[in-house]
């Protein structure tokens, strides 16, 4: 089985260059981001991965959203979870079936 990596990237546009770096060396199968800072209105494509994405909310100054991006080389399944937390989740077939699930907590959030 491949690496599956997890980065709280406190918003990933300026970090690009860092993400593709991480992918050149580790050739992940999965890669969970939180703190995304995107909005429906940004793309983020990256040549040979997948996203799942739970974005923020149009006018939150950005903050917070996460993503899941899958190796095409495994097949992969977006889950849909019925939650108002920020998370996203991923079947990967792996050498064998794996969930994957990012969730990003902001800090003065209740959670119960």
């Amino acid at each position: 089985m491949g690496s599956f990596l997890s980065w709280n990237c406190c918003g990933i546009r300026s970090k690009l260059q860092d993400l593709k770096g991480l992918i050149n060396v580790f050739n992940p199968v999965c890669i969970g981001i939180q703190e995304t800072f995107l909005s429906s209105n940004n793309p983020l494509k990256l040549r040979g991965y997948n996203s799942a994405r739970k974005d923020t909310a149009t006018g939150s100054n950005h903050s917070g959203g996460v993503c899941i991006l899958t190796s095409n080389l495994y097949p992969s399944t977006p889950l849909t979870l019925h939650t108002s937390l920020q998370a996203v989740a991923v079947q990967v077939h792996a050498r064998t079936l794996v969930t994957v699930c990012s969730v990003y907590l902001p800090p003065h959030d209740v959670v119960s």
